[in-house]
């Protein structure tokens, strides 16, 4: 398997908004658990946007800079975060989930390279689960719902 679980609980664009001409669904939209993607990656973030929008409002980010800001506006219920692969670019993303204080399940993707024993682990501590690149979607979705329970 590609990622670890750590519990046994189980562009910066809201895409809960309907579009011009399509019926308002705010009610079901309201009872939707809300997911903050952030990822570098525009690519992989349109993906999972993709596979997890029917069942999630999906909010995402690509901006370091942007990243807090967004945390704040969202009040997210969980944040998926693809990890930089530079270990300074690491840091910064660990210490803006961390300085928020946010108090919601961290899922975050990774790829398997070595990096110093502190950022490991300050990745583990922060992170509910950690799923290695590449990833699989479906257990994604599997963690997603599980710690959303």
């Amino acid at each position: 398997m590609s990622w670890t679980k750590k519990t046994s609980l189980p562009f910066n664009q809201s895409l809960g908004t309907p579009h011009e001409g399509q019926e308002s669904t705010q009610s079901v939209t309201t009872c939707l658990k809300r997911v903050l993607i952030f990822s570098p990656d525009a690519d992989l973030a349109r993906f999972l946007v993709l596979n997890l929008e029917d069942r999630y409002q999906i909010s995402r980010e690509h901006r370091l800079d942007f990243f807090a800001q967004t945390i704040k506006e969202i009040l997210p219920d969980l944040i998926l975060i693809d990890l930089y692969t530079f270990s300074n670019d690491i840091v910064k993303q660990l210490d803006i989930v961390h300085q928020m204080c946010v108090q919601v399940p961290v899922i975050a993707l990774r790829a398997y390279l070595s990096l110093t024993p502190e950022i490991n682990h300050a990745i583990e501590e922060l992170a509910d689960v950690i799923f290695y690149k590449p990833v699989n979607v479906e257990l994604i979705t599997q963690a997603i719902e599980d710690l959303l329970r």
